[in-house]
This record gives C-alpha cells, sequence and structure tokens, in this order.
C-alpha cells in the first residue's frame, strides 16, 4: 500500500465489499443482483406517524376555517355544534362537508349535534351512536 493510498484511507476510509449489512427490498421476495447489491447500502426506515384527534367547539361560523385546515392537514376532527345558532351550524356543516368530500374524508354523526370527520386512512368499524339509537327506536 502506498503512502497516498494510507492517507486517503485514513480520511475517506476504506472500501470493504466484505462489509456485512442487511438489504432492504422495496417488494418481498424480489432479488436483485449480488453487485448491485454490494453498492447500494441504502437503508429503508419504516416510518409511522401518531394519529392526531382535534376537538373543535366553533362559537360561530368564522371558526370554521381553522377546522377546515385542520381536515386539509389529514387530522380527525370531533367536531360539537351544541353551542352554535341552529343556522350557524348548518352553514359550518356544509362548509365542512365540501372540505371532507375535498380530501376523500368521511363524516360520521356521533351524537346529535356532535360528528366526527375522519381523513380516508383512519378506518370506523362499528353503528355510530346515532344510527343505533334510531334502529331502537329513539328518535331525534
Amino acid at each position: 500500500m502506498s503512502v497516498m493510498q494510507s492517507f486517503k484511507n485514513l480520511f475517506v476510509g476504506t472500501d470493504d465489499t466484505d462489509e456485512e449489512y442487511t438489504a432492504v427490498y422495496d417488494n418481498p421476495g424480489q432479488s436483485i443482483d449480488p453487485a448491485v447489491e454490494k453498492r447500494n447500502r441504502e437503508v429503508k426506515i419504516a416510518a409511522t406517524t401518531t394519529l392526531q384527534i382535534v376537538l373543535a367547539r366553533p362559537a360561530d361560523f368564522n371558526e370554521v376555517k381553522g377546522i377546515g385546515e385542520d381536515l386539509n392537514a389529514q387530522k380527525t376532527v370531533l367536531l360539537n355544534l351544541e353551542t352554535v345558532k341552529p343556522e350557524d351550524a348548518k352553514r359550518i356543516l356544509d362548509f365542512l362537508s365540501g372540505v371532507a368530500y375535498a380530501n376523500g374524508a368521511d363524516i360520521k354523526m356521533m351524537a346529535q349535534k356532535t360528528f366526527a370527520i375522519m381523513p380516508r386512512n383512519v378506518g370506523f368499524s362499528g353503528v355510530d351512536l346515532m344510527s343505533e339509537l334510531e334502529n331502537n327506536g329513539y328518535s331525534f
């Protein structure tokens, strides 16, 4: 080994082809040429996201923009319209229904004047509360 190669190895490191590593494949069962596998030492890490739930209790229609931004950010919104005047509640629900539709979100009525607006990547299992009550003879 020359003196120049020694300095290069000191600052850059050596290219050991016998280095052990685990190859990560995009598709299970996929085979890669061993020569390509030796060059490609990229490690893929599976990232998980945290589910964010926002409780929204608007006082009037002026607060709907922030709720729409939460929906655009793919957050689950629990919308409580109990304190809103009926005409404002209708406008709020109409606006947020449009935002939900544009994002592929789903709206479920959880109780009287309470709704869950869930992005497409959030599943809902079971019967929502209002449907369950109506099926048992209660009417609102």
